[in-house]
């Protein structure tokens, strides 16, 4: 099932390339990119020389998705949160299964994902506690990071070479005083990342249970099952290199605690899987018919006032200026029109989730926007002499050929100016709300 979803998504690559490009060009909505690769890596481990082939490349497109999405982030002025884990720290999936055929590079892409993770989750586990305005999905995959950390480092379990007559001994030994007590650590930091998941629910739960089902929701089903996979793997290494008993209580407790997360995630996933399938022919059959266009992303309000890249803080009070810009200017979809049957690429809001943020209705939108305008008026922006473009592209207006800005514009501004009549449709409630 996970190998034909993923082949699913290639094709979706293959046949609607600019929805892909598209998507990938704002941090929220290719946060699941990464998905993609853990996916792949997974199904094709061990399966021959195909098997090689998908998980050598996937491992390589997840590492240049990380360098993208590193250069997003820099790009927008945001700051950690659990959505960056799947396209950043989630590499060390990756690199558990290229280590299967290439120790090296292995090796490589586990110390990146370590790196990330003692960077990025200490910065997201205080923003997730203090800031509530981290939506439910995204703040629950707080336990993903340090559970995918935790796996990779099994690699340093096994050796990388081969001997004739190996040292076992010396081998046990340096486990015991290394190995060990970096998975005891990394076993903490994952109980911590599940403890800051249990606790972002239950102070969002009002809020999220009056939210109907999206494909945003799907964002409670990895993370709950790389935790149960850290376990195991801690487990495994505490049988193999610790002195405590298989029938200590220890490790009664360790058992339950793995069962437990192991089968509630499964039944979740199950659940989850079933009504995302269940609900896709209607996500998948929009009509569009009556909904006006939103505006492209240099059209936007956030672009025009110029708070695209006003920021996020460890605490504030709005919702993140990337989130609100993606919410404002919808997803590129290709849609066949109702009047002459060609397909077509336009913007629609009528999407349920953007990446794994549940799509916000008109007044979120505008409640929001004020919460932003008046943080900006009371913390003005320092002119920067040197930036990043913002990566935003677009197909659907102006040139063909997707543009790149400089200077922090992106297309946002760029080399094209919007006229009058767009302006104003940007700034109408029609325009990227659509009517309902």
């Amino acid at each position: 099932m996970s190998g034909l979803l993923a082949m699913l998504l290639v094709a979706k690559i293959l046949l609607a390339t600019r929805v892909v490009i598209d998507a990938m060009s704002s941090p929220t909505t290719s946060s699941p990119a990464g998905l993609l690769c853990m996916t792949s890596v997974c199904v094709f481990a061990g399966r021959g020389m195909v098997g090689q082939v998908i998980v050598s490349t996937a491992a390589c497109v997840h590492l240049a998705l990380a360098i993208w999405f590193i250069y997003m982030a820099l790009a927008y002025n945001i700051m950690p949160e659990p959505s960056w884990f799947p396209n950043t720290v989630g590499i060390g999936l990756s690199a558990v299964k290229t280590w299967l055929y290439y120790p090296m590079p292995g090796h490589l892409l586990m110390a990146i994902s370590l790196s990330l993770n003692f960077f990025f989750f200490p910065i997201s586990l205080i923003r997730v506690v203090v800031n509530e305005k981290i939506s439910a999905t995204v703040a629950w995959m707080q336990m993903s990071a340090p559970a995918v950390s935790l796996y990779a480092l099994t690699i340093m379990a096994q050796p990388s070479f081969e001997e004739e007559q190996p040292d076992v001994t010396n081998f046990q030994r340096v486990h015991r005083m290394v190995y060990l007590p970096c998975m005891h650590v990394m076993c903490a930091l994952s109980l911590l990342g599940m403890a800051a998941s249990l606790q972002s629910l239950y102070v969002r739960w009002s809020d999220f249970k009056g939210r109907e089902f999206s494909p945003a929701h799907a964002a409670f089903c990895f993370p709950t099952l790389s935790h149960a996979n850290a376990i195991q793997s801690y487990r495994g290494a505490v049988m193999s290199f610790s002195q405590v008993s298989p029938r200590s209580w220890r490790m009664f407790i360790l058992d339950t605690y793995w069962i437990g997360v192991l089968v509630g995630g499964t039944v979740a996933t199950i659940w989850i899987c079933g009504k995302f399938l269940y609900m896709l022919p209607e996500w998948t059959s929009l009509d569009l018919s009556n909904e006006e266009e939103p505006p492209a992303p240099y059209e936007t309000l956030l672009s025009q006032q110029h708070m695209v890249t006003a920021g996020d803080s460890l605490t504030q009070n709005f919702v993140s200026p990337a989130i609100l810009q993606a919410n404002e200017t919808g997803a590129l979809i290709l849609s066949r029109s109702a009047r002459d049957g060609t397909l077509r690429y336009v913007r629609t809001r009528r999407i349920r989730a953007l990446g794994f943020e549940p799509t916000m209705n008109w007044s979120e939108m505008q409640e929001e926007r004020e919460k932003l305008l008046e943080w900006v008026g009371k913390h003005p922006a320092r002119r920067r002499h040197r930036t990043l473009s913002v990566p935003g592209i677009d197909f659907n207006y102006g040139s063909t050929q997707p543009a790149f800005g400089t200077g922090n514009t992106g297309v946002y501004a760029g080399n094209f100016s919007p006229s009058p009549n767009e302006k104003r449709r940007s700034m109408s409630q029609g325009a990227f709300f659509g009517n309902y």
